[in-house]
C-alpha cells in the first residue's frame, strides 16, 4: 500500500492530474484505437460501394426521367465524421448539355427516395445525408464540399 501512495505523489508531481489512461502501456492504447478507426473506416467503404451500387442501378432504370438515366454515379465518399455521402455524378451521354441547376434541384427532390432505397439495401436505420457534386465543375448541391482538381 506504501509503495501505491509513493507512486501516486511521483505521478501527480509529473502532472496536474491523473487521467484514466495513466500507468496504461501506449502500445496497447495504440492497438485499442486503431482497431477502432480500423473497424469504422472499412465499414464507411461498405457503406460507400454498396451506394455506388445502389445509386447507379436506381438511376440507370428505376427513376423514368430521361434527364436521371444519362448520369453515372462515378465515385461515393463519405466525411469524416461519416454524416454526409458524397456522390460524384457524371453524364454518360456527351452531345447532351446538362443545365446544372436543373440537375441539382431534381437531385434534392428525390434525395429521401435514394436515401429510402439506400437503407433498404444496407439494412440500416440511418443513412448520411446525399450530397451530389458534378464530375465536371466539382461543385456540390449545398457548397459544402468543394472537389480539388
Amino acid at each position: 500500500m506504501k509503495h501505491q501512495k509513493q507512486w501516486l505523489n511521483e505521478a501527480l508531481h509529473l502532472c496536474g492530474e491523473i487521467g484514466p489512461e495513466d500507468g496504461i502501456d501506449p502500445r496497447i492504447l495504440a492497438r485499442k484505437y486503431e482497431k477502432e478507426n480500423e473497424t469504422r473506416h472499412h465499414k464507411s467503404m461498405q457503406l460507400c460501394k454498396e451506394a455506388k451500387r445502389v445509386l447507379s442501378l436506381v438511376l440507370a432504370g428505376e427513376l423514368a426521367d430521361p434527364l436521371f438515366q444519362q448520369l453515372q454515379v462515378i465515385d461515393v465518399i463519405t466525411d469524416e465524421e461519416a454524416q454526409f455521402l458524397i456522390v460524384t455524378l457524371d453524364s454518360s451521354s456527351p452531345d447532351h448539355a446538362l443545365d446544372e441547376a436543373e440537375l441539382i434541384s431534381r437531385l434534392q427532390q428525390i434525395q429521401g427516395y435514394l436515401r429510402s432505397v439506400i437503407a433498404q439495401s444496407v439494412k440500416r436505420k440511418r443513412v448520411p445525408t446525399l450530397k451530389f457534386c458534378l464530375h465536371a465543375t466539382g461543385k456540390v448541391t449545398n457548397n459544402a464540399y468543394t472537389k480539388n482538381n
